[in-house]
């Protein structure tokens, strides 16, 4: 599988910009700068660790989770 991990990244920074804005309101002006960085540091770093799965490992881990959630 050929996953380009950078272009998914920023569609996924691009796309929670509005979110990211909008806490950043609630902080102290000359501090969302630095806020900012780090927030999307930290989501660049996660993204960075996280592996692709296809579709049925991704549906076979969910079938496992509903069956573990009606047991418990």
């Amino acid at each position: 599988m050929n996953v380009d991990k950078s272009k998914i990244t920023m569609e996924v920074l691009e796309s929670m910009r509005g979110r990211i804005e909008h806490g950043l309101r609630q902080t102290e002006y000359q501090n969302r700068d630095d806020l900012r960085q780090d927030i999307f540091l930290r989501v660049i770093n996660v993204a960075d660790k996280m592996e692709p799965i296809s579709f049925w490992d991704f549906k076979e881990k969910q079938e496992k989770n509903e069956k573990h959630q009606k047991s418990g």
